[in-house]
């Protein structure tokens, strides 16, 4: 609590340890008195952070080094900012590294009005429907945040890479 941090996870993600993590993220949030608006703000980031997790970490049977299929999501309060972010990171294949540093950096040039936009458009357009991740989450979190999304991408390897990003609130 003196560093800030509500909640914390490190391990493999999926649906059914998802739902888990929501339900005792909701009575955390309750426990807390934070604001019903702010409390679905922070709840849809997570998810939506928690899903690019299981989208981008490579297959279970594809170990990266003692990393393999695991992830670390934080939940927090900043006292200097008086806000709060939802932070997550996840290893992603090299192929991957570009294509979301790409999506987020046009993100973080627009406003509020042109995401609400680009997420019409996409979601009409049907673009990217197939491919893995056609960015909607993105678009979702920045909607919600307050500030640029943060994020930072370190090699591991020649074929890896761990991808942390930040969401404020």
């Amino acid at each position: 609590m003196q560093e800030g941090i509500i909640f914390s996870f490190s391990g493999e993600v999926s649906q059914s340890i998802l739902a888990g993590i929501a339900e005792n993220l909701e009575n955390k949030m309750e426990m807390l008195d934070v604001k019903t608006s702010t409390t679905q703000n922070i709840f849809s980031i997570f998810i939506e952070q928690m899903q690019n997790v299981m989208k981008y970490s490579p297959p279970e049977d594809e170990e990266v080094g003692h990393f393999s299929n695991m992830s670390i999501s934080v939940i927090g309060f900043d006292t200097d900012k008086d806000k709060y972010y939802v932070s997550s990171g996840n290893v992603i294949d090299e192929r991957d590294k570009n294509k979301v540093i790409d999506k987020i950096n046009t993100l973080n040039k627009m406003d509020k009005k042109e995401l609400k936009n680009y997420y019409k458009e996409l979601r009409r357009s049907g673009k990217n429907k197939h491919e893995k991740g056609a960015g909607l989450g993105f678009i979702e979190m920045a909607k919600k945040s307050t500030e640029p999304i943060e994020f930072i991408i370190d090699n591991i390897d020649n074929k890896f890479s761990f991808f942390t990003i930040k969401t404020i609130i």
